[in-house]
């Protein structure tokens, strides 16, 4: 996997993250924690002033769905078959354990992670 391909990834975890802690509309301190220690585990795979370039202002913004769909889908254009299936599959999970990770699965979580899902290409 080239580098370009692995920046887009580790940006939209960070997007969808952050997606997903908001879209109930409360960022918990549990959420906020899970977020940033994957962010920390990415981290320790690498430079971490690479990871900062790699997120830029992206750790300190509010996403729509639309945002989050249309990168998902960008990201998905990059590959085929199996590698893309791993990759919604990873997707998914993430996002799964964002909504989990404060113990609390709010209605609007969930509407928009189906709703997330159903416009993936």
């Amino acid at each position: 996997m080239n580098t370009n391909a692995i920046s887009k990834i580790i940006k939209l975890i960070v997007k969808l993250g952050l997606f997903f802690a908001h879209c109930d509309g409360t960022y918990s301190d549990k959420e906020r924690s899970f977020i940033s220690n994957f962010i920390q585990k990415l981290a320790s795979q690498g430079n971490v002033d690479d990871l900062k370039v790699i997120l830029g202002d992206s750790i300190n913004r509010a996403y729509t769905l639309d945002e989050i769909v249309a990168d998902t889908n960008d990201l998905l254009d990059d590959f085929q078959g199996n590698d893309r299936a791993a990759i919604k599959a990873t997707l998914l999970g993430f996002a799964q354990q964002v909504i989990n990770s404060d113990s609390n699965q709010d209605r609007a979580e969930l509407a928009y992670l189906d709703a997330w899902w159903k416009k993936l290409i």
